[in-house]
């Protein structure tokens, strides 16, 4: 089972009057990953609009299982890829990113640049440098799918626990899960007070236009982030005990 495109649905979203595509890939929230027919799909609509394509590939790099996610670069030539060292490198101090895209477009938007980012850290972009070089590179993906994979089946364990309340597809990227749950309650009040009472931060559906989903994430200390869901336990608990009472 897997997240999929609404193919459809992009193609009733998007006109001539279109002039901007936004894709990310791999997923946030869902974690999912396009496959080809679907990455394929997205290119011909948005040639047939003549629209440009910007691809966030920010958690390319964060593997769940196989091999690296494909990108959308050179498959066609309206499109721009946007990137970084803060999520699959696991290096958000440094605050470095990049854009990929046709010369004229890189030459234009650094323009733009220039009046929004003024003397980046020289500190930043060395150890960048470093950190790109593809030998180094490789080495701290795969630290990172290293992490992800010793700290996904923790997290399932414990979501398998509530499968009365949870619906969940694993995912396949990024260390990032996004989930259903069936409770009487919306997702931003089931945030706030899981925030307020319990003082554990989770991301609500509702900031996605998902509704009653939550994301979770497993990147960090994973017993850490077991010792806050078990905090989680006490306010599901409470919860399926008044819908009990409602019905």
């Amino acid at each position: 089972m897997r997240w999929t495109l609404d193919v459809a649905g992009l193609r009733r979203a998007v006109s001539r009057k279109t002039k901007l595509i936004v894709v990310t890939n791999p997923n946030n929230p869902t974690g999912s990953v396009l496959n080809q027919e679907e990455m394929s799909e997205i290119i011909r609509v948005a040639r047939k609009a003549g629209a440009w394509l910007v691809v966030d590939e920010i958690y390319r790099g964060a593997e769940v299982s196989g091999p690296l996610s494909p990108t959308f670069w050179g498959r066609y030539d309206k499109v721009i890829i946007t990137s970084g060292l803060s999520k699959a490198f696991g290096l958000p101090g440094l605050r470095i990113g990049w854009i990929v895209a046709p010369p004229k477009t890189i030459a234009k938007l650094c323009t733009y640049r220039d009046y929004t980012t003024l003397t980046p850290t020289l500190l930043s972009d060395r150890l960048a440098r470093i950190v790109m070089a593809p030998a180094r590179r490789e080495r701290i993906l795969e630290r990172t799918r290293g992490i992800i994979r010793r700290n996904l089946p923790k997290l399932e364990s414990w979501i398998h626990s509530h499968e009365d309340i949870f619906t969940y597809i694993p995912p396949m990227a990024g260390a990032i899960t996004y989930f259903k749950y069936k409770l009487p309650i919306t997702s931003t009040k089931l945030f706030d007070k899981l925030r307020e009472e319990r003082s554990v931060l989770i991301t609500p559906g509702d900031h996605f236009g998902g509704g009653r989903y939550v994301r979770c994430g497993f990147g960090y200390d994973v017993d850490y982030t077991l010792r806050g869901l078990a905090r989680v336990d006490l306010t599901l608990a409470e919860l399926q005990k008044k819908q009990r009472k409602a019905a």
